[in-house]
C-alpha cells in the first residue's frame, strides 16, 4: 500500500509550481484550499450572497502575492491570513444590509418555525456583530464560533494575547448589550 504525500509537501510543490505560473499547480491549490477559504471568511463576513466574491477574491490575493510566501508560516496560516485581510476589507468596504430593526419574526409552525427562527436568531447575531470594532468582531468569531483558543488566535492574527482576551471580552458584553436592548424593543 502507497503512503499518501504528507499535506505540506503537497502544497509546497504546488506552491513552487504554481508561483512559477503554472496554472495547473494554482488550481489544484485552489481546489485543496477554497473550502477552508470558505468557512473561514463565511465565519467573518456572515449570511449573505457575497461569500462566494470574497472567497474569489482571496484566491487572487493569493495568486498575486504567492510568490511573497517564503514559507516562515505553514501555508494555511499564510492563506488565512490573506483571508481575514480580504474579508475585513469587504467588511469595511460593505454598507450595513442587515439592520436590527429589519429583523422581524416570521410566523411559521412546526419544525419549519425553528428552522426559520434559527435563521432569524443567526441574522439578528451578525447584524449585532456589524456594529462593533472589526478586531472585536474577527476575535468573537474566532473564540466563540470556530472555537479556538485565545493562544491560538494570537498566534494566526500576530496580536499579544492579553489583546485577544480582551477583544473577546469587548465582544461579548458588546453583543450582550445590543442583543438585550433588541429584546426590549429599544434601538441599540
Amino acid at each position: 500500500m502507497a503512503q499518501t504525500e504528507p499535506q505540506f509537501d503537497v502544497d509546497a510543490t504546488l506552491i513552487t509550481r504554481a508561483a512559477g505560473g503554472d496554472r495547473v499547480a494554482f488550481r489544484q491549490l485552489y481546489e485543496r484550499h477554497v473550502g477552508y477559504v470558505a468557512h473561514h471568511v463565511g465565519r467573518l463576513v456572515g449570511p449573505g450572497g457575497d461569500l462566494e466574491d470574497v472567497v474569489q477574491e482571496v484566491f487572487v490575493q493569493v495568486h498575486r502575492c504567492l510568490r511573497d510566501y517564503r514559507g516562515d508560516c505553514t501555508f494555511t496560516t499564510w492563506l488565512y491570513r490573506v483571508a481575514r485581510n480580504v474579508a475585513i476589507d469587504h467588511l469595511r468596504r460593505r454598507k450595513k444590509t442587515v439592520s436590527l430593526d429589519d429583523w422581524r419574526p416570521l410566523r411559521q409552525s412546526g419544525s419549519s418555525w425553528r428552522r426559520l427562527e434559527a435563521r432569524d436568531q443567526l441574522r439578528a447575531l451578525y447584524a449585532a456583530m456589524e456594529k462593533m470594532p472589526l478586531d472585536h468582531r474577527e476575535a468573537f468569531v474566532l473564540y466563540e464560533i470556530e472555537g479556538m483558543k485565545l493562544r491560538e488566535i494570537a498566534d494566526l492574527t500576530g496580536d499579544p494575547l492579553n489583546t485577544v482576551a480582551s477583544r473577546v471580552r469587548r465582544a461579548r458584553q458588546e453583543l450582550r448589550e445590543v442583543l438585550e436592548a433588541t429584546q426590549r424593543g429599544e434601538r441599540p
